[in-house]
């Protein structure tokens, strides 16, 4: 299932931002069942919107904490490519 984590995250930076990417994508090689798939900043709003594959929500929430992230909410999300493509449930 695809999910994304919505964070409201004053102050982030994409420095902060790549570090995170980064250790999640060592979570992902160690194992985690929640694979991080990438993030989405908008930063006039200054939020990120992070998307994982994951069996839970729960387990997404637990992931993002990890992560340092202060998940607001776990969304049940899909994905539509610009032509089709990678289409998720």
């Amino acid at each position: 299932m695809l999910y994304t984590a919505k964070c409201y995250w004053p102050g982030v930076t994409e420095a902060d931002l790549q570090d995170v990417a980064d250790r999640a994508h060592q979570q992902n090689d160690a194992g985690d069942p929640s694979r991080f798939r990438g993030l989405l900043y908008l930063r006039g709003d200054e939020t990120v919107l992070s998307l994982f594959e994951a069996d839970s929500a729960a387990s997404v929430r637990r992931a993002s904490e990890s992560l340092g992230m202060p998940c607001e909410r776990v969304i049940e999300s899909g994905w539509i490519g610009s032509s089709g493509e990678g289409r998720q449930k």
